[in-house]
């Protein structure tokens, strides 16, 4: 099932208008029908918006429906990879069936990439990064931080934020954020 019919699925079985979810999500109800009716790609901001708002990890809009589990091994070379808008591919690593606090997610930014147009807020309390390959910028809260090979973050995404690539080379990236 495409992301725009997933999400459109998951909102209407929460009973949920599209003005409340959008405006539960911080994004505007144009942008969320616009998603839904498949006329514009999210970017990688919007899907976190959305997944806070219908309380559901990023990878369900990915995910087909099967039965819940205890145990969950994912395939992590084999897995699905998703181009998003911006210059950015994200390949979920969540469990889909599994229970969890937490969804680790491998973004990668292209040269010029970057997860949303603008700064943006994620109405969850910790997200953790670390950069695999390549190098970074994070703007957090109005300051820029450039973020290496190796290196790693936590930050409170309530706090505005965005991750640009402006180097020359492909960045990867674990993002883990908290549900």
């Amino acid at each position: 099932m495409p992301v725009a019919a997933r999400i459109k699925t998951l909102r209407e079985a929460r009973g949920l208008s599209l003005r409340a979810l959008a405006d539960s999500c911080g994004v505007s109800p144009s942008t969320l029908s616009q998603i839904e009716n498949r006329d514009t790609s999210p970017s990688v901001a919007t899907l976190e918006k959305l997944a806070h708002g219908l309380r559901v990890p990023i990878a369900s809009f990915f995910a087909e429906d099967e039965e819940d589990s205890a145990l969950e091994i994912l395939d992590i070379g084999n897995g699905p990879v998703f181009s998003l808008r911006d210059g950015a591919e994200v390949t979920p690593f969540a469990a889909q069936r599994h229970s969890s606090n937490f969804e680790p997610m491998l973004v990668t930014l292209q040269p010029g990439g970057g997860l949303a147009d603008q700064p943006f807020l994620v109405g969850i309390e910790s997200e953790f990064v670390w950069v695999r390959r390549g190098r970074v910028l994070l703007s957090y809260n109005g300051n820029d931080y450039e973020i290496e090979t190796g290196q790693a973050v936590y930050y409170d995404p309530r706090r505005s934020h965005n991750w640009r690539n402006p180097f020359d080379d492909t960045c990867e990236m674990l993002l883990v954020r908290q549900r």
